[in-house]
């Protein structure tokens, strides 16, 4: 009973801490939304219903091009209204404070929000704005699609072994291995190739297929020596 008791108490002190920590970061990333600077945040009470958010991460126009009725424009304007009063009221709330208390917790928040925002539009450029992200989305779609050839045809040969065996640490790094291969050498290829993009498919197709065969083959003879055991008894 005592284990119990104590069980229950680390689980509600651990959902405590994960709720506690998500406010934080909701609040950091409103202050930093809502303020521009430190000296902002400690200036004394103004009109903040007139405040307007400058775009941190990123701006929706350079995405959007297409042409929209007028009833999805007054949508538009009405989400971004709420958006906008929401935030506002929020910095009016903040203002209403003792300088002190703004001084002691807002700043910390706001300096932790900046950083946070900071760190999502580096990744967000980077990952969906340049050479680099290219070729990281390539290469955990590679990675993707070759775990997915692997444990199905690891499964279909071998049903009895249980995955986590199939999906061990050193089958991911290879298969993770083969995925970078394939990446830089779709990335290298064309330059020195120029009839790559006609037989790139063949060649992952050879290369991915004769890993992926071998990764199986050494798998089940760990666990079947004596071969494979998946396969249905030839007919007679």
């Amino acid at each position: 009973m005592a284990d119990i008791k104590e069980d229950k108490i680390a689980k509600a002190h651990k959902k405590t801490v994960r709720g506690a920590a998500t406010s934080l970061v909701v609040l950091s990333l409103l202050t930093g939304l809502a303020f521009q600077s430190p000296g902002d945040i400690l200036q004394d009470q103004t009109d903040a219903s007139s405040f307007t958010p400058t775009p941190v991460v990123l701006d929706i126009d350079e995405f959007v091009n297409a042409p929209v009725d007028d009833e999805d424009d007054q949508d538009g304007d009405e989400q971004k209204t709420v958006k906008l009063s929401l935030i506002a009221r929020f910095r009016q709330a903040v203002l209403s404070l003792p300088k002190s208390v703004r001084l002691l917790l807002t700043v910390p928040l706001w300096a932790a929000g900046t950083a946070i925002l900071t760190v999502i539009s580096f990744l967000w450029n980077t990952l969906f704005a340049s050479p680099l992200g290219a070729f990281i989305a390539s290469l955990a779609m590679g990675f993707a699609i070759l775990l997915g050839l692997f444990t199905v045809t690891a499964k279909a040969l071998f049903p009895d072994i249980p995955l986590r065996k199939l999906l061990s640490k050193r089958n991911l790094l290879i298969l993770a291995g083969l995925a970078l291969l394939l990446s830089v050498f779709d990335a290298v290829a064309p330059v020195y190739w120029h009839s790559y993009p006609l037989a790139a498919a063949l060649v992952k197709l050879v290369l991915g297929g004769t890993v992926i065969g071998y990764l199986a083959h050494r798998t089940g003879r760990l666990f079947h020596p004596d071969g494979i055991t998946g396969l249905p008894p030839a007919a007679v």
